[in-house]
């Protein structure tokens, strides 16, 4: 490990400030709803540098799931074709719109591999993962176990019509796809069935008292936020399903031969991985552990409000208990919508960055950005 040098591996002073947005899917381009944040993040990070701040802007391509497998499938070529022509789209689109990291990395990458199975395995180890043979979505014609994105429903919180089977994008409720009401399969439409298999399960419960006091003392989040994940934690809350059935894109599980980690197991590890990518390409004056072990920085980081329960609830315990430093703050931004709707291609107000670039300037929507998004 490189020594502490991480106050002197980029320009500024002070505390040093690890700054970074939710990691991109690498199965579609970027579109001006996506910008809403690196635009946002970007702009805060200069911020800190004009002032003096030793911070960095790290961020990566999410490139692991049943999305990214079945849609190479579909293409002809291999999964790592499709996130590598993905890569190269979207780092070409941030850099079109005045977007700078310090470090863009991919979750597909050795260092990710490393975090994901050390994380993983420090859980094993403090008795907070258990095994257990439940459930699962199956469809009969398509021969395979439904992944969350692959199969829809009704929300069984609150009735929405259309749901991904694990978070409802009306009332950002969590669920199993086996809980969704009236499923059907994405692919070829026909409603599944139940089939029972054996996987990982992380205990979140364990961490309740922990997320609540951690929640509660955080004065900087939102109070909006803050009392939206105290009302899941008073809820109670579930074991997490940490592992997936192949045929699935993702590092499989050691010591399995078909289970792999979940997406959202190592997606935001990324943030760690992306860190170390930032100290291995700036000759090695520092280390991810710099950034992530010790409290030695302050880490913030910027999502949507769709992916709140994941990094207010699954990533600050799964941090906790493989003993890597918390977030100080995490930043939570709505959507983009139009006429009051989010946008959609079939209402035709759906633009991807490449799109706006045929008639507008980038450095005009960083402005309405910049000029129009509130701390609500």
């Amino acid at each position: 490990m490189a020594e502490n040098n991480i106050s002197n591996a980029s320009k500024g002073s002070g505390r040093p400030v690890l700054v970074t947005s939710a990691l991109p899917y690498a199965n579609g381009s970027i579109h001006i709803g996506h910008l809403v944040e690196y635009i946002q993040t970007d702009i805060w990070v200069r911020f800190l540098k004009l002032i003096g701040k030793n911070a960095i802007y790290c961020c990566a391509d999410d490139t692991h799931g049943a999305p990214i497998e079945i849609n190479a499938s579909k293409q002809g070529i291999s999964p790592e074709e499709l996130i590598a022509k993905y890569y190269k789209e979207h780092t070409e689109d941030f850099s079109k719109f005045l977007i700078k990291f310090d470090s863009y990395y991919s979750t597909n990458s050795p260092e990710n591999r490393h975090y994901a199975e050390l994380i993983f395995s420090r859980l094993k180890e403090g008795g907070h993962i258990v095994t257990k043979e439940e459930e699962h979505t199956y469809c009969e014609h398509c021969k395979r176990f439904l992944p969350d994105r692959y199969v829809k429903g009704k929300c069984p919180k609150c009735g929405a019509e259309d749901q991904y089977g694990d978070v409802c994008e009306k009332c950002n409720a969590t669920y199993s796809t086996v809980d969704l009401v009236d499923p059907y399969c994405v692919l070829c439409k026909n409603p599944p069935v139940r089939k029972k298999s054996r996987h990982y399960y992380f205990r979140l419960s364990h961490f309740s008292d922990f997320l609540r006091d951690w929640i509660s003392s955080n004065k900087e989040l939102q109070p909006e936020v803050r009392n939206h994940v105290l009302s899941w934690i008073d809820e109670g809350l579930d074991d997490w399903c940490i592992s997936r059935d192949g045929p699935y894109f993702g590092f499989k599980i050691p010591g399995e031969e078909n289970k792999y980690f979940y997406v959202w197991l190592d997606a935001p590890i990324g943030y760690i991985s992306s860190t170390a990518n930032y100290c291995k390409t700036h000759g090695n004056k520092c280390s991810a552990e710099d950034y992530w072990t010790g409290n030695k920085a302050d880490i913030y980081h910027f999502i949507g409000k769709d992916i709140i329960y994941f990094h207010l609830l699954f990533w600050p315990a799964m941090l906790k208990a493989s003993g890597f430093n918390l977030p100080r703050n995490v930043f939570v931004h709505g959507f983009l919508t139009v006429n009051h709707e989010k946008m959609s291609k079939s209402r035709g107000t759906f633009l991807t960055a490449r799109e706006f670039l045929e008639f507008g300037n980038p450095e005009h929507l960083r402005y309405y950005y910049a000029a129009n998004l509130s701390r609500s």
